[in-house]
């Protein structure tokens, strides 16, 4: 099992809200860092600003690609744009044109890359009454299957992740359930997949070796996080209060089949860049080899 991590995890500094390093000195940080393979976040460099909102995005694209292949890494994931489902129940028609317009662009970008699976955020939809999971299925039903026709032409697989989901704010995904039902209303289990979330399914208080047994083949990748059961902290694990003993035998059980990737963005994004930054990429490297170990061996 490859040990992959999304480009986040070497983005920010000193919790700065501003992309310190490009992406080109991520990818390369990270493959010094000793890691196999990396999650392309199409999503931060997607943002207004940034080089995929500029035209000629495609050239970028090919370009960060390039580099992937010069120091080894191959781009196993991708994060495509997400936008806030609060917002968005005030979206005008533009605006919902626009966020739909950002996820096409990341599945071409993933195509372009050629990604075998791009983690997307699943929506979620309300009525008069308030949250609604049947008007949720059926409008993240249609949704996926736009977002997959053009998928299924750049040979990318959509990995649906799971959400945050709690009493005071509910939201579509936050369980296994959820998305295997979604998976089953899209009908094309090769294309579509889920991607496992260790973090927003912890803060979820769901049993966590369950939920994949239940996913089982379904489980096309993961974003590998820990927190403290308060709030989406995206740190190392073992740092929160995850117990990863029976989750690494969950993925064992199930015959989980890709990478190991972590989502950790906030273990390193408080160091300054230099020796400290780059030595905490080295070490959690190191962790998820150890956890890897676990997996195999258990």
């Amino acid at each position: 099992m490859r040990v992959s991590t999304s480009t986040g995890m070497c983005c920010r500094v000193q919790w700065d809200s501003k992309v310190y390093f490009t992406c080109e000195e991520s990818v390369r940080a990270i493959a010094a860092a000793g890691y196999d393979a990396v999650d392309l976040g199409f999503v931060v460099y997607g943002r207004d600003g940034y080089p995929m909102a500029e035209p000629g995005w495609q050239d970028w694209v090919k370009r960060q690609k390039e580099i992937c292949d010069e120091v080894g890494l191959p781009v196993t994931q991708s994060h495509a744009h997400y936008y806030s489902v609060w917002d968005s129940r005030i979206y005008t028609p533009l605006q919902w044109e626009d966020n739909t317009g950002r996820i096409l662009r990341d599945i071409e970008a993933s195509g372009i890359c050629r990604v075998p699976w791009m983690v997307l955020h699943p929506d979620t939809a309300w009525d008069e009454a308030g949250y609604s999971r049947r008007l949720s299925l059926e409008k993240e039903t249609e949704r996926c299957k736009r977002f997959g026709e053009l998928a299924a032409k750049w040979n990318v697989g959509i990995a649906i992740e799971n959400m945050i989901d709690n009493k005071a704010e509910r939201r579509f995904g936050g369980t296994a359930e959820d998305l295997m039902e979604l998976l089953d209303r899209l009908g094309d289990d090769k294309l579509f997949g889920i991607c496992w979330d260790t973090g927003h399914a912890h803060l979820n208080r769901l049993n966590q070796p369950e939920s994949l047994r239940q996913i089982g083949s379904r489980l096309k990748a993961l974003h590998i996080n820990d927190n403290r059961g308060q709030k989406d902290d995206h740190v190392l694990p073992y740092v929160g209060h995850i117990q990863w003993g029976p989750v690494l035998k969950a993925l064992k059980e199930i015959g989980y089949a890709g990478d190991f990737t972590y989502e950790i963005h906030n273990f390193t994004s408080g160091f300054e860049p230099g020796f400290l930054h780059t030595e905490s990429m080295k070490f959690a490297c190191l962790v998820a080899r150890k956890m890897v170990e676990e997996i195999e061996n258990s």
